[in-house]
């Protein structure tokens, strides 16, 4: 069973305790749980942010693929259903912001890998068919925008992927960009800072890949970082064990967050990167069920996580983290 089916390859691996572990003291962070997203609990679905809201929708729910698209307001702390994807039903499809609107492409339809693109416009609140990416058709990419450019990088197409597409919504055009050095993979995490896409985690050959890389908007470029394994003479990585795939991805504050996923098992830890110096500290763990298949946003520097799935149970609640907070168990 494939991850696109809202799982993972590793979906018979033994279940991590839905709570905090035993060491959460020793860790810095705390989760705030949120207002439950208010379509049907499900996995793998897309996102992307515009003017200080965030939107979420496609994903798997156990049966079907969706459409829903659902807009949350984080001053409200309310969900909002908006006008529904037009393209097919799909999970494990990307999404993406840039020049005011949202993108979501690619993806699983139960039966097809896909490679069409579509537009959402927050204002009239509809969708619009673009040009369909240019790559090979794919489900578990990565997506970033950088600079109001747009960029579809890794997945699945029948091989794992390293390739990386360049959008223009200006000229509704796509080019190759710069492929990822080396480390071909699906199920992937992704998060932004200061015009950099940093790209870590996934699965190649039944194997959890361990590069770890940054790509510059400006020179185009990828840059090769430490892998996030103990795989360094040094001591600084000595408790690096988070690869694995289907985890959530944020960035804020300067700095990218990994939650939960497939690492080995269902795994709740947290863990924070800092670009300056190139290194991973854990952080309090995901005070949720560990899952996979979670969506992670940000909105006014405040990072979330919501839905995924739980061995056979899809999910519906939402968490934010405060990186800085001790943990609080009750809030």
């Amino acid at each position: 069973m494939r991850y696109f089916k809202g799982y993972s390859l590793l979906l018979m691996a033994s279940l991590a305790a839905c709570s905090k572990s035993s060491n959460t003291t020793t860790l810095v962070g705390n989760w705030i749980k949120r207002s439950e997203f208010e379509g049907v609990a499900r996995s793998s679905a897309a996102s992307f942010v515009i003017n200080d809201k965030a939107y979420v929708g496609t994903g798997y729910d156990g049966i079907n693929r969706l459409q829903d698209f659902w807009m949350y307001d984080v001053d409200q702390n309310q969900w909002t259903q908006k006008t529904p994807f037009s393209g097919p039903a799909r999970s494990n499809a990307v999404g993406m912001a840039m020049a005011g609107k949202g993108y979501v492409g690619t993806g699983y339809d139960g039966l097809n890998k896909l490679n069409d693109f579509y537009e959402y416009d927050p204002s009239a609140n509809t969708w619009t068919k673009k040009a369909d990416f240019a790559g090979t058709a794919r489900y578990g990419a990565v997506a970033f925008a950088l600079k109001d450019k747009g960029y579809i990088a890794t997945g699945y197409d029948g091989n794992w992927l390293k390739d990386n597409w360049q959008y223009d919504p200006a000229t509704n055009t796509w080019k190759q960009s710069q492929s990822l050095n080396s480390g071909k993979r699906t199920d992937a995490s992704a998060f932004v800072i200061d015009n950099k896409a940093y790209v870590c985690m996934g699965t190649a050959n039944s194997s959890a890949v361990t590069d770890f890389y940054a790509f510059d908007g400006d020179a185009q470029t990828w840059t090769t970082l430490n892998p996030i394994a103990n795989v360094n003479d040094d001591s600084f990585d000595d408790s690096y064990n988070f690869a694995g795939s289907g985890s959530a991805a944020f960035a804020m504050q300067g700095k990218g967050y990994i939650v939960s996923g497939i690492k080995g098992s269902y795994s709740g830890a947290v863990w924070e990167y800092t670009p300056g110096t190139d290194r991973w500290v854990q952080k309090t763990d995901f005070e949720g069920a560990a899952r996979t298949g979670a969506t992670g946003f940000t909105v006014k520097n405040r990072g979330f996580v919501v839905l995924g799935a739980s061995s056979s149970l899809n999910l519906d609640d939402m968490w934010e983290f405060d990186p800085t907070a001790e943990y609080n168990k009750n809030d």
